[in-house]
Protein backbone atom coordinates (compact mmCIF):
# COMPACT_ATOMS: atom_id res chain seq x y z
CA UNK A 1 0.00 0.00 0.00
CA UNK A 2 1.24 3.53 -0.73
CA UNK A 3 1.88 6.08 2.00
CA UNK A 4 -1.02 8.55 2.14
CA UNK A 5 -1.22 12.27 2.88
CA UNK A 6 -4.86 12.88 3.79
CA UNK A 7 -5.80 16.55 3.52
CA UNK A 8 -8.65 16.66 6.02
CA UNK A 9 -10.54 19.95 6.15
CA UNK A 10 -12.14 21.18 9.35
CA UNK A 11 -15.13 19.08 10.37
CA UNK A 12 -14.41 16.51 7.64
CA UNK A 13 -14.34 13.48 9.91
CA UNK A 14 -10.60 12.77 10.07
CA UNK A 15 -10.93 11.08 13.46
CA UNK A 16 -13.73 8.90 12.08
CA UNK A 17 -11.47 7.89 9.20
CA UNK A 18 -8.60 6.94 11.51
CA UNK A 19 -10.80 4.99 13.91
CA UNK A 20 -12.73 3.15 11.17
CA UNK A 21 -9.57 2.11 9.33
CA UNK A 22 -7.81 1.16 12.58
CA UNK A 23 -10.65 -1.12 13.65
CA UNK A 24 -10.66 -2.82 10.24
CA UNK A 25 -6.89 -3.38 10.53
CA UNK A 26 -7.21 -4.78 14.04
CA UNK A 27 -9.93 -7.20 12.91
CA UNK A 28 -7.49 -8.42 10.25
CA UNK A 29 -5.05 -9.24 13.05
CA UNK A 30 -2.92 -6.11 12.76
CA UNK A 31 -1.68 -3.56 15.28
CA UNK A 32 -2.11 0.19 14.82
CA UNK A 33 -0.11 3.15 16.10
CA UNK A 34 -1.54 6.67 16.04
CA UNK A 35 0.84 9.54 16.78
CA UNK A 36 -0.69 12.95 17.42
CA UNK A 37 0.40 16.26 18.87
CA UNK A 38 -2.17 17.67 21.29
CA UNK A 39 -3.23 15.97 24.51
CA UNK A 40 -6.88 16.71 23.74
CA UNK A 41 -6.64 14.82 20.46
CA UNK A 42 -5.05 11.83 22.19
CA UNK A 43 -8.01 11.68 24.58
CA UNK A 44 -10.48 12.07 21.72
CA UNK A 45 -8.90 9.22 19.70
CA UNK A 46 -8.99 6.84 22.67
CA UNK A 47 -12.56 7.83 23.51
CA UNK A 48 -13.80 7.39 19.94
CA UNK A 49 -12.05 4.03 19.56
CA UNK A 50 -13.67 2.73 22.75
CA UNK A 51 -17.08 3.97 21.61
CA UNK A 52 -16.75 2.34 18.18
CA UNK A 53 -14.91 -0.88 19.06
CA UNK A 54 -16.72 -1.46 22.36
CA UNK A 55 -13.62 -2.26 24.39
CA UNK A 56 -10.00 -1.29 24.89
CA UNK A 57 -7.41 -3.09 22.80
CA UNK A 58 -3.64 -3.41 23.12
CA UNK A 59 -3.60 -3.42 19.31
CA UNK A 60 -4.66 0.24 19.20
CA UNK A 61 -1.89 2.46 20.53
CA UNK A 62 -2.12 6.26 20.78
CA UNK A 63 0.98 8.28 21.61
CA UNK A 64 1.85 11.94 21.84
CA UNK A 65 4.46 13.09 19.37
CA UNK A 66 7.19 13.72 21.95
CA UNK A 67 6.48 10.46 23.78
CA UNK A 68 6.73 8.65 20.46
CA UNK A 69 10.10 10.22 19.72
CA UNK A 70 11.50 9.34 23.12
CA UNK A 71 10.01 5.87 23.63
CA UNK A 72 10.21 4.47 20.10
CA UNK A 73 13.05 6.27 18.35
CA UNK A 74 15.46 7.57 20.98
CA UNK A 75 15.55 5.55 24.17
CA UNK A 76 15.97 2.04 22.63
CA UNK A 77 19.04 3.31 20.74
CA UNK A 78 20.31 6.20 22.84
CA UNK A 79 23.55 4.47 23.82
CA UNK A 80 24.81 5.10 20.32
CA UNK A 81 25.18 8.69 21.60
CA UNK A 82 24.64 8.85 25.38
CA UNK A 83 25.19 6.23 28.09
CA UNK A 84 23.00 7.72 30.82
CA UNK A 85 19.32 6.76 30.53
CA UNK A 86 17.00 9.54 29.35
CA UNK A 87 14.16 9.29 31.83
CA UNK A 88 11.70 11.81 30.46
CA UNK A 89 10.88 14.96 28.56
CA UNK A 90 11.43 18.62 29.37
CA UNK A 91 8.81 20.77 27.66
CA UNK A 92 10.32 23.89 26.15
CA UNK A 93 8.35 27.10 25.75
CA UNK A 94 11.39 28.81 24.27
CA UNK A 95 14.81 27.82 22.96
CA UNK A 96 16.76 26.47 25.99
CA UNK A 97 20.09 27.35 24.36
CA UNK A 98 19.44 31.09 24.40
CA UNK A 99 19.93 33.41 27.34
CA UNK A 100 16.46 34.37 28.61
CA UNK A 101 14.93 37.26 26.67
CA UNK A 102 17.95 37.52 24.37
CA UNK A 103 19.24 36.02 21.12
CA UNK A 104 22.61 35.09 22.62
CA UNK A 105 23.53 31.39 22.63
CA UNK A 106 24.74 29.92 25.91
CA UNK A 107 28.24 28.42 25.85
CA UNK A 108 28.72 24.66 25.51
CA UNK A 109 25.48 24.02 23.61
CA UNK A 110 26.72 23.22 20.10
CA UNK A 111 25.49 19.95 18.61
CA UNK A 112 28.85 18.16 18.30
CA UNK A 113 32.24 18.33 19.95
CA UNK A 114 35.37 18.77 17.86
CA UNK A 115 35.83 14.98 17.79
CA UNK A 116 32.32 14.63 16.23
CA UNK A 117 30.75 13.10 19.35
CA UNK A 118 27.25 14.41 19.97
CA UNK A 119 26.95 16.86 22.83
CA UNK A 120 24.33 15.85 25.44
CA UNK A 121 23.95 19.51 26.46
CA UNK A 122 22.53 20.24 23.02
CA UNK A 123 19.71 17.69 23.22
CA UNK A 124 19.25 17.16 26.96
CA UNK A 125 18.87 19.13 30.17
CA UNK A 126 22.08 19.75 32.10
CA UNK A 127 21.41 16.73 34.33
CA UNK A 128 21.27 14.64 31.11
CA UNK A 129 18.10 12.83 32.25
CA UNK A 130 15.46 14.70 30.22
CA UNK A 131 15.23 15.45 26.50
CA UNK A 132 14.34 18.94 25.30
CA UNK A 133 11.08 18.73 23.32
CA UNK A 134 12.39 21.35 20.90
CA UNK A 135 15.26 19.06 19.86
CA UNK A 136 13.68 15.60 20.13
CA UNK A 137 12.92 15.35 16.42
CA UNK A 138 16.49 16.31 15.58
CA UNK A 139 17.86 13.74 18.04
CA UNK A 140 15.54 11.09 16.59
CA UNK A 141 16.67 11.79 13.05
CA UNK A 142 20.35 11.70 14.06
CA UNK A 143 19.90 8.37 15.84
CA UNK A 144 18.00 6.78 12.96
CA UNK A 145 20.84 7.65 10.62
CA UNK A 146 23.56 6.57 13.06
CA UNK A 147 21.92 3.17 13.67
CA UNK A 148 21.24 2.30 10.04
CA UNK A 149 17.48 2.88 10.33
CA UNK A 150 17.10 0.44 13.23
CA UNK A 151 14.29 2.43 14.93
CA UNK A 152 12.30 2.44 11.68
CA UNK A 153 12.82 -1.27 11.16
CA UNK A 154 11.66 -1.96 14.72
CA UNK A 155 8.49 0.10 14.23
CA UNK A 156 7.62 -1.82 11.08
CA UNK A 157 7.98 -5.09 12.97
CA UNK A 158 5.63 -3.97 15.75
CA UNK A 159 2.89 -2.13 13.83
CA UNK A 160 1.09 -3.06 10.63
CA UNK A 161 -0.37 0.45 10.16
CA UNK A 162 0.91 3.82 11.38
CA UNK A 163 -0.94 7.15 11.46
CA UNK A 164 0.50 10.60 12.09
CA UNK A 165 -2.32 12.99 12.94
CA UNK A 166 -2.16 16.82 13.01
CA UNK A 167 0.83 16.80 10.65
CA UNK A 168 0.18 20.45 9.79
CA UNK A 169 1.90 21.34 13.06
CA UNK A 170 5.10 19.47 12.26
CA UNK A 171 8.10 21.46 11.02
CA UNK A 172 11.76 21.11 10.09
CA UNK A 173 13.29 18.07 11.78
CA UNK A 174 9.90 16.36 12.14
CA UNK A 175 9.95 15.98 8.37
CA UNK A 176 13.44 14.47 8.48
CA UNK A 177 12.02 11.81 10.80
CA UNK A 178 9.08 11.17 8.46
CA UNK A 179 11.48 10.93 5.52
CA UNK A 180 13.57 8.29 7.31
CA UNK A 181 10.53 6.30 8.37
CA UNK A 182 8.83 6.41 4.98
CA UNK A 183 11.97 5.04 3.32
CA UNK A 184 12.48 2.15 5.72
CA UNK A 185 9.08 1.03 7.04
CA UNK A 186 7.18 -1.46 4.93
CA UNK A 187 3.96 -0.89 6.90
CA UNK A 188 1.82 1.83 5.30
CA UNK A 189 2.02 5.31 6.83
CA UNK A 190 -0.96 7.66 6.70
CA UNK A 191 -0.41 11.32 7.57
CA UNK A 192 -3.55 13.30 8.32
CA UNK A 193 -3.92 17.04 8.73
CA UNK A 194 -5.22 20.35 7.49
CA UNK A 195 -2.48 22.85 6.67
CA UNK A 196 -4.97 25.67 7.05
CA UNK A 197 -5.00 24.87 10.78
CA UNK A 198 -1.27 25.21 11.44
CA UNK A 199 -1.08 27.10 14.73
CA UNK A 200 1.67 25.29 16.65
CA UNK A 201 5.35 24.51 16.08
CA UNK A 202 7.04 21.41 17.47
CA UNK A 203 10.73 22.35 17.13
CA UNK A 204 13.06 25.35 17.15
CA UNK A 205 15.08 26.89 14.36
CA UNK A 206 14.47 27.78 10.76
CA UNK A 207 14.93 24.39 9.10
CA UNK A 208 12.52 23.81 6.23
CA UNK A 209 9.77 22.99 5.78
CA UNK A 210 8.11 25.82 7.71
CA UNK A 211 5.28 27.13 5.55
CA UNK A 212 2.24 25.12 4.50
CA UNK A 213 3.35 25.12 0.87
CA UNK A 214 6.78 23.80 1.84
CA UNK A 215 5.22 21.04 3.94
CA UNK A 216 2.92 19.85 1.17
CA UNK A 217 5.86 19.88 -1.25
CA UNK A 218 7.90 17.81 1.23
CA UNK A 219 5.22 15.11 1.32
CA UNK A 220 5.13 15.00 -2.46
CA UNK A 221 8.92 14.66 -2.54
CA UNK A 222 8.63 11.70 -0.15
CA UNK A 223 6.24 10.00 -2.55
CA UNK A 224 3.07 10.27 -0.47
CA UNK A 225 -0.17 9.87 -2.42
CA UNK A 226 -2.50 12.79 -1.72
CA UNK A 227 -6.19 12.40 -0.97
CA UNK A 228 -8.68 14.95 0.34
CA UNK A 229 -11.65 14.92 2.71
CA UNK A 230 -13.74 17.89 1.61
CA UNK A 231 -17.15 17.04 3.09
CA UNK A 232 -17.82 19.11 6.19
CA UNK A 233 -20.10 17.48 8.76
CA UNK A 234 -20.09 20.45 11.16
CA UNK A 235 -20.93 23.76 9.49
CA UNK A 236 -23.58 25.23 7.22
CA UNK A 237 -22.54 25.77 3.60
CA UNK A 238 -22.51 29.55 4.06
CA UNK A 239 -19.97 29.18 6.86
CA UNK A 240 -17.91 26.70 4.81
CA UNK A 241 -17.81 29.21 1.95
CA UNK A 242 -16.46 31.95 4.23
CA UNK A 243 -13.83 29.58 5.62
CA UNK A 244 -12.71 28.66 2.09
CA UNK A 245 -12.16 32.34 1.31
CA UNK A 246 -9.48 32.62 4.02
CA UNK A 247 -7.09 30.60 1.81
CA UNK A 248 -8.89 31.41 -1.41
CA UNK A 249 -8.03 29.05 -4.25
CA UNK A 250 -5.30 27.19 -2.37
CA UNK A 251 -7.38 24.15 -1.40
CA UNK A 252 -10.35 22.22 -2.71
CA UNK A 253 -13.72 23.82 -2.01
CA UNK A 254 -15.63 22.50 0.99
CA UNK A 255 -19.09 20.99 0.69
CA UNK A 256 -21.35 20.99 3.73
CA UNK A 257 -23.05 17.76 4.76
CA UNK A 258 -25.39 19.66 7.11
CA UNK A 259 -28.79 19.41 5.42
CA UNK A 260 -31.12 20.43 8.25
CA UNK A 261 -31.02 23.31 10.72
CA UNK A 262 -32.61 22.58 14.10
CA UNK A 263 -35.71 24.75 14.64
CA UNK A 264 -34.10 26.62 17.54
CA UNK A 265 -31.38 27.97 15.22
CA UNK A 266 -33.51 28.88 12.19
CA UNK A 267 -34.33 32.45 13.40
CA UNK A 268 -30.61 33.30 13.55
CA UNK A 269 -28.22 31.39 11.29
CA UNK A 270 -25.42 32.26 8.89
CA UNK A 271 -22.83 35.05 9.25
CA UNK A 272 -23.26 38.46 10.87
CA UNK A 273 -21.38 41.60 11.83
CA UNK A 274 -21.70 42.54 15.50
CA UNK A 275 -20.73 46.02 16.70
CA UNK A 276 -18.41 46.16 19.66
CA UNK A 277 -21.05 48.13 21.56
CA UNK A 278 -23.59 45.34 20.93
CA UNK A 279 -21.45 42.41 22.07
CA UNK A 280 -23.00 42.24 25.54
CA UNK A 281 -26.52 42.13 24.05
CA UNK A 282 -25.48 39.55 21.44
CA UNK A 283 -23.96 37.29 24.10
CA UNK A 284 -27.10 37.63 26.21
CA UNK A 285 -29.32 36.77 23.24
CA UNK A 286 -27.45 33.76 21.83
CA UNK A 287 -24.74 32.64 24.30
CA UNK A 288 -22.16 32.07 21.56
CA UNK A 289 -18.68 30.77 22.19
CA UNK A 290 -16.43 33.83 21.96
CA UNK A 291 -13.23 33.06 20.07
CA UNK A 292 -10.28 35.41 20.46
CA UNK A 293 -6.52 35.59 19.91
CA UNK A 294 -5.65 35.61 23.62
CA UNK A 295 -7.12 36.50 26.99
CA UNK A 296 -6.45 40.21 26.49
CA UNK A 297 -8.32 40.37 23.16
CA UNK A 298 -11.60 42.26 23.37
CA UNK A 299 -11.33 42.60 27.12
CA UNK A 300 -12.90 46.05 27.01
CA UNK A 301 -16.18 44.87 25.44
CA UNK A 302 -16.53 41.09 26.11
CA UNK A 303 -18.77 40.58 29.17
CA UNK A 304 -17.13 38.76 32.06
CA UNK A 305 -19.75 35.98 31.98
CA UNK A 306 -19.16 35.13 28.31
CA UNK A 307 -17.82 31.70 27.40
CA UNK A 308 -14.44 32.12 25.69
CA UNK A 309 -11.73 30.14 23.93
CA UNK A 310 -8.46 31.30 22.44
CA UNK A 311 -8.18 30.50 18.72
CA UNK A 312 -5.48 27.86 19.10
CA UNK A 313 -7.13 26.11 22.05
CA UNK A 314 -10.40 25.76 20.12
CA UNK A 315 -8.89 23.42 17.51
CA UNK A 316 -10.86 20.20 17.21
CA UNK A 317 -13.93 21.67 18.91
CA UNK A 318 -17.29 22.71 17.48
CA UNK A 319 -19.91 25.16 18.76
CA UNK A 320 -23.48 25.82 17.67
CA UNK A 321 -22.79 29.55 17.68
CA UNK A 322 -19.44 31.33 17.54
CA UNK A 323 -18.53 34.99 17.91
CA UNK A 324 -15.08 35.82 16.55
CA UNK A 325 -12.98 38.76 17.75
CA UNK A 326 -10.62 39.45 14.81
CA UNK A 327 -7.16 40.92 15.29
CA UNK A 328 -6.06 43.93 13.24
CA UNK A 329 -4.38 41.65 10.67
CA UNK A 330 -7.58 39.59 10.35
CA UNK A 331 -9.96 42.55 10.24
CA UNK A 332 -9.24 43.30 6.56
CA UNK A 333 -10.66 39.90 5.62
CA UNK A 334 -13.81 40.55 7.61
CA UNK A 335 -14.34 44.03 6.20
CA UNK A 336 -13.95 43.37 2.48
CA UNK A 337 -12.77 39.80 1.91
CA UNK A 338 -10.44 40.93 -0.84
CA UNK A 339 -7.30 41.90 1.01
CA UNK A 340 -5.00 38.85 1.01
CA UNK A 341 -3.00 37.91 4.07
CA UNK A 342 0.71 38.73 3.67
CA UNK A 343 3.14 35.81 3.80
CA UNK A 344 4.34 36.71 7.28
CA UNK A 345 0.75 36.62 8.55
CA UNK A 346 0.23 32.90 7.95
CA UNK A 347 -0.39 32.24 11.64
CA UNK A 348 -3.08 34.95 11.76
CA UNK A 349 -4.61 33.55 8.57
CA UNK A 350 -4.68 30.00 9.91
CA UNK A 351 -6.07 30.99 13.30
CA UNK A 352 -8.91 32.86 11.63
CA UNK A 353 -9.70 29.74 9.59
CA UNK A 354 -9.72 27.68 12.80
CA UNK A 355 -12.07 30.16 14.47
CA UNK A 356 -14.54 30.32 11.56
CA UNK A 357 -14.73 26.54 11.21
CA UNK A 358 -15.72 26.04 14.85
CA UNK A 359 -19.22 27.41 14.11
CA UNK A 360 -22.11 25.12 13.18
CA UNK A 361 -25.11 27.40 12.63
CA UNK A 362 -24.19 31.03 13.29
CA UNK A 363 -20.97 33.00 12.99
CA UNK A 364 -20.51 36.55 14.25
CA UNK A 365 -17.58 38.89 13.62
CA UNK A 366 -16.98 41.70 16.11
CA UNK A 367 -16.18 44.98 14.33
CA UNK A 368 -15.57 48.51 15.70
CA UNK A 369 -18.74 50.56 15.58
CA UNK A 370 -17.33 53.08 13.10
CA UNK A 371 -16.56 50.31 10.58
CA UNK A 372 -19.66 48.17 10.95
CA UNK A 373 -21.90 49.64 8.25
CA UNK A 374 -22.15 48.50 4.61
CA UNK A 375 -20.09 45.34 4.93
CA UNK A 376 -20.48 42.02 3.10
CA UNK A 377 -22.27 40.37 6.02
CA UNK A 378 -25.55 41.62 7.50
CA UNK A 379 -25.34 43.77 10.59
CA UNK A 380 -26.93 42.30 13.70
CA UNK A 381 -29.17 44.67 15.62
CA UNK A 382 -30.89 43.97 18.89
CA UNK A 383 -34.35 44.47 17.37
CA UNK A 384 -33.68 41.48 15.09
CA UNK A 385 -33.67 38.99 17.97
CA UNK A 386 -36.26 36.32 17.25
CA UNK A 387 -36.90 37.58 13.72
Amino acid sequence: MPNILCMAGAGSGKTHKIITEAIAEIKRGGKVLVVTYTTSNQHELRHRFLAEFGQHSSRFVVKGLFSFYLEDLVRPYQQAFFEQRIDGIFFNESNPHLKPKTKFTLPGRKEQFDDKRFNPNHFLTLCHTKAHTGFLAKLSARLIKATNNSPATRLGEIYSQIYFDEVQDLVGWDYEVLKCLSKSITSPITCVGDFRQTVYETTFGHKAPQTSAEKIAAFKAMGFTEEALVLNWRSLQSICDIADEVHKGAYQATKSAVVEIPPAFIPHHGAFIVKQSDVTDYVAAYDPMVLRWNMASGKQFIPVHARCYNFGASKGLGFDRALVVPTDSQMHFVLDGNTPFPIKAETAQNKLYVAITRARYSLGFVVPDNKAEGLRFPLWVKAAVGV
